[in-house]
């Protein structure tokens, strides 16, 4: 007892000067004999590795003494088996008891880990060599072992058994799946051991053993998925989709309490498997589609539901006003889940207009909470759109493109999101920010892009075939030529116009990218097709918006107006 009072005094000595040390105070008194003490203490802990060897072999040849019992039939093999568990569980029970002494904290690791080592086989032989337990059975079993095993450590403080707890089981359950075929009962176990794994991690501020319980959860959904496509496995193929939906559930609910009740900051752990459960339920979802079950719509409709949840924890008070990592987690998934499940419910061409006109929404709530990343959003929503919508592809064609394909067709859908775009950019939104930089122009400079890009292919497309014939028998390439240019060169002009904007300094960056584009236009299409009359109004219109583009950006008064 006066040997465990001693080292107990010392811990706590280390400590406080460990303490002293990262706050700053009396840096530079050290505490008397603390490195003799402690050199001495780990002298005794070296000495006394024999003895914790010897009680690790002394608990093993206690279970070998009762497995030779059960093998010569001394008691019947159930009984056997039942003496060996609860031999085990007494050992998980020796942990907690030694668990809550701090100087006997290796004591309790090597009760606990001795346990897991006598369960876990002791489950897989129940189950396949004496097929005391049906599949589903042993996976019972292994889940209450395993829930009993983590509260253990949770309640002793002992990290490296929750490691050893997690590690095994997923590897006791693979094995299990594999002699019994019980897939579905393996899948929930591994997602209940993700998440008791991640609240061990929460309730006792540990790192990393979280990491690991996930990849096991999110390895019996990808399991379970590619086992429903296999005719050898009796697993239905909706089940790894609800699976996956559960998982999906659960993490972002278990993310939730972490952020909302606990006040605490999403980590990179959230991050990366928000990512990760996103995906697999797609990947569940296109494997159903493989084997024949069309369940891109069921998986589109529970994407917009997580949506509106992410959206909504987004939104709450706390978190916006904080203006941290929470908001721009949940924002972002809720982005993502937006686009991908209105992709899968509605048409391309739809789903392009209704993310045109989620658009309009992000720009105004980015101007009217003062968040850049709301401005970001509404210009990944105007990419979305222009990509799925094939306006930015028209946009090329009309502009840049080869006339003697196609000529690309005015799409109604193509002029809703082309204004819409516009319309972006009259709604103020946030534009400065300290924890951007100048990165806070960025959303707004990629939203003024693709205004030029939309409406001036459009409005080539509008009069090509009106002054040029494009789309007919035969084009005029020299009067396309030209028409292009005096496009692009209006465009550079208005962009200069609108940098004397306090809404749109950003325009200014575009401008000479634009005008060196008509550059190259002018040497790579306008002379080689250009006859003199259109040659005299390209260089007319490039040589105007030069003189008028150079007045504009160099005028040293006030920007007008926002």
């Amino acid at each position: 007892m006066e040997n465990d009072s001693a080292e107990l005094e010392l811990r706590l000595a280390a400590i406080e000067q460990r303490l002293r040390v990262l706050e700053g105070t009396r840096p530079g008194v050290p505490i008397a004999g603390l490195d003799e003490q402690t050199a001495e203490l780990d002298s005794k802990i070296i000495s006394s590795a024999p003895t914790h060897i010897g009680k690790v072999l002394l608990i093993f040849g206690g279970a070998f003494l009762l497995r030779a019992i059960t093998e010569e039939q001394i008691v019947p093999t159930a009984i056997g088996i039942t003496i060996g568990t609860v031999y085990a569980v007494f050992w998980l029970f020796m942990a907690l008891r030694t668990g809550r002494s701090p100087v006997r904290r290796l004591n309790a690791l090597l009760f606990g880990a001795s346990s897991v080592f006598l369960a876990l086989p002791l489950f897989v032989e129940a189950t396949t060599r004496f097929e005391l337990l049906s599949g589903r059975e042993g996976i019972v079993a292994l889940t209450l072992f395993c829930a009993l095993s983590i509260w253990v450590a949770v309640k002793a403080n002992l990290k490296s058994l929750c490691w050893v707890v997690t590690a095994g089981s997923i590897a006791t359950a693979l094995v299990v799946l594999n002699t019994s075929h019980s897939a579905v009962e393996t899948s929930i176990f591994l997602i209940l051991l993700g998440l008791g794994s991640l609240w061990a991690v929460y309730r006792q501020d540990w790192q990393g053993v979280q990491w690991l319980g996930a990849f096991g959860a999110n390895a019996g959904i990808v399991v379970l998925a590619v086992l429903s496509a296999s005719d050898r496995w009796s697993v239905e193929v909706l089940t790894p989709f609800f699976m996956s939906t559960v998982l999906l559930a659960a993490y972002v609910g278990s993310f939730a309490v972490r952020t909302h009740l606990q006040g605490r900051d999403v980590g990179i752990f959230e991050t990366v498997q928000g990512l990760l459960v996103i995906g697999i339920s797609f990947l569940t979802a296109v494997i159903a589609l493989y084997v024949g079950r069309d369940i891109l719509a069921d998986a589109g409709a529970m994407s917009l539901i997580l949506c509106a949840c992410a959206y909504a924890m987004a939104f709450t008070p706390k978190t916006r006003a904080a203006r941290g990592r929470n908001f721009f987690f949940y924002s972002t998934m809720g982005l993502i889940l937006v686009v991908a499940g209105s992709a899968l419910v509605v048409s391309p061409g739809k789903a392009a207009a209704a993310w045109s006109l989620m658009a309009l929404g992000m720009a105004w709530f980015s101007g009217r909470y003062g968040r850049v990343a709301l401005s970001l959003q509404c210009t990944f929503l105007l990419l979305a759109a222009g990509f799925a919508s094939g306006i930015l592809t028209t946009g090329i064609d009309a502009l840049m493109g080869d006339v003697s394909s196609a000529w690309p067709a005015l799409v109604p859908w193509h002029v809703v999101i082309a204004l819409t775009t516009v319309a972006c950019l009259f709604i103020p939104v946030a534009q400065r920010s300290d924890r951007w930089g100048v990165l806070a122009g960025l959303p707004q400079l990629i939203v003024l892009a693709l205004s030029v890009w939309e409406v001036g292919g459009l409005l080539v497309v509008f009069f090509a075939p009106l002054f040029t014939g494009a789309g007919g028998e035969q084009t005029n390439l020299a009067n396309l030529a030209a028409l292009r240019t005096a496009v692009l060169a209006a465009s550079s002009v208005t962009l200069a116009v609108s940098s004397r904007y306090k809404r749109w300094p950003e325009a200014r960056w575009l401008v000479y990218p634009v005008l060196i584009l008509v550059g190259f236009k002018l040497l790579l299409e306008d002379f080689p097709n250009g006859e003199p009359v259109t040659l005299f109004v390209a260089f007319a219109l490039v040589g105007g918006a030069l003189i008028l583009v150079s007045k504009l950006l160099n005028r040293d008064s006030i920007p007008g107006p926002a």
